[in-house]
């Protein structure tokens, strides 16, 4: 799972309170969380068994995830975070945009072929209708807010639109494609990095040639 950011001591201090646990110990404890959830699903996970595998204490647990929701949400943010924290670097780069999809497309492609990140999806689509406030959060967190910095980065290249929202969505549809459905049906079933590439390639000109074709009836 990507490593996450450094969070300064220092600035904890100032607000009181014990300093953050370091990058290596919150890792840990996302580490050991994502076992816990493979092991036993969403239900039959306790914070307790996580703590233990962690070997943490459920207070150290609880002051930085204080429900079990907010670990399943901290464990799938690892993986979609490595992608939204780069969305500045997107916007300002120099690279053209079909190299920037390419490069976001295959990171999209890239969580969905993870088989960490498909397992924890699997389980999350499978207790979904159990647990509805914590699909609707990681929706919001995830999916909303990736088609949102995707829309932005679309209309700083004026790209689509009027709704780059919209826009957006239908990017991650033509990259995504079937493809989720499929590994979700066929988990035993592995595409090589240069076959996922090839797909990401695909969908990035078949999407910006609609788009630019679009622009251009626009023009006329």
């Amino acid at each position: 799972m990507p490593a996450l950011k450094k969070t300064s001591r220092t600035k904890a201090r100032a607000h009181g309170g014990r300093p953050p646990l370091g990058d290596e110990a919150r890792q840990r404890i996302l580490d050991a969380t994502a076992a816990v959830f493979l092991e036993r699903g969403f239900a039959s996970a306790s914070t307790s068994d996580i703590a233990q595998r962690a070997h943490t204490s459920k207070q150290t647990l609880y002051q930085l995830f204080p429900t079990k929701a907010d670990l399943f949400v901290g464990v799938i943010g690892g993986y979609t975070n490595s992608l939204f924290d780069r969305h500045v670097e997107f916007v300002e780069s120099g690279n053209s945009p079909r190299e920037t999809l390419n490069e976001m497309g295959s990171m999209m492609l890239g969580l969905f072929a993870d088989p960490t990140f498909l397992a924890l999806y699997r389980i999350l689509v499978a207790e979904a209708h159990r647990f509805p406030d914590l699909a609707q959060r990681l929706w919001f967190d995830c999916m909303e807010r990736g088609y949102g910095l995707l829309g932005n980065y679309l209309r700083s290249h004026k790209l689509g639109g009027p709704s780059y929202r919209k826009t957006a969505r239908k990017f991650i549809s033509f990259v995504l494609g079937d493809f989720v459905v499929n590994s979700m049906l066929n988990p035993d079933t592995t595409l090589s990095p240069r076959v996922l590439r090839a797909r990401v390639s695909e969908a990035v000109d078949d999407f910006l040639d609609l788009y630019s074709q679009t622009q251009q009836k626009g023009r006329r």
